[in-house]
């Protein structure tokens, strides 16, 4: 699945902040939906706690008459900021993830390929390295 929006931080970024953005980049996408009840509900997932483990922070959410999965990746190597983690880890990536309510299949299996990317290390540490939002776009 490819990313709507690639964005690479070289700085640490706030979480607040770069989800907005993430999120409009989603809004102006190809598909049309009802951005407020998204962010509604993205937004109560969001307070639930979106952090997955291995650096990945993934904010997510269900939405009716979606005809397809929209997805934005962001990576952070200095991390985000405003927003609490478990332990001492640092999360660095971040894939903002809105799939069609009618399918739990489709959002499961975009939840899983997300998954077994930030598990590959070799992939971790290239996503980690890039340089611009286009090297970010190029993992995928």
């Amino acid at each position: 699945m490819k990313p709507i929006l690639c964005k690479l931080y070289s700085d640490s970024v706030d979480f607040g902040r770069a989800l907005g953005l993430a999120y409009e980049s989603l809004v102006n996408g190809p598909y049309q939906f009802d951005s407020i009840a998204a962010w509604t509900k993205l937004s109560e997932r969001v307070s639930q706690g979106v952090y997955m483990g291995d650096g990945l922070l993934l904010p997510h959410t269900r939405v009716p008459g979606l005809p397809a999965p929209l997805m934005t990746f962001v990576v952070a190597p200095e991390g985000f900021s405003g927003v609490t983690i478990p332990g001492r880890e640092t999360a660095r990536f971040m894939c903002l993830l809105l799939s069609p309510a009618e399918s739990a299949t489709v959002h499961t299996q975009a939840i899983a390929e997300m998954a077994r990317l930030i598990l590959d290390k070799d992939w971790k540490a290239r996503a980690l390295a890039c340089k611009s939002d286009a090297d970010v776009a190029a993992l995928f």
